[in-house]
């Protein structure tokens, strides 16, 4: 219909190219979200309840230490039923000296 001319053409190509102060500066959604977010992490993270790196490490301590103290149960229930079998063994033997 109506035909623009060659450099009005390479005019529009390079706007978006345009990256000056004032495009920083105009509103978006996503400029506002992360200043809210900037400002109020910490509360955020608190109401929320989120978990934090910190509370990461904590828990992989306290898993790591859950971990090695379920194996030492484990081996001293293998202790402790070897030590009863052998007292119930103990007790048989003396029964059937009677």
């Amino acid at each position: 219909m109506f035909e623009t001319s060659g450099s009005t053409k390479k005019f529009f190509e390079n706007i978006p190219h345009f990256d000056t102060p004032v495009t920083s500066k105009v509103p978006t959604f996503d400029r506002t979200l992360d200043s809210y977010f900037d400002r109020n992490f910490e509360t955020i993270i608190e109401e929320w309840g989120l978990v934090t790196e910190s509370d990461l490490s904590e828990y992989a301590r306290k898993l790591d230490y859950l971990s090695y103290e379920v194996g030492r149960l484990h081996t001293e229930k293998d202790l402790l039923k070897k030590r009863a079998d052998s007292i119930e063994k103990a007790i048989s033997n003396l029964e059937a000296r009677k």
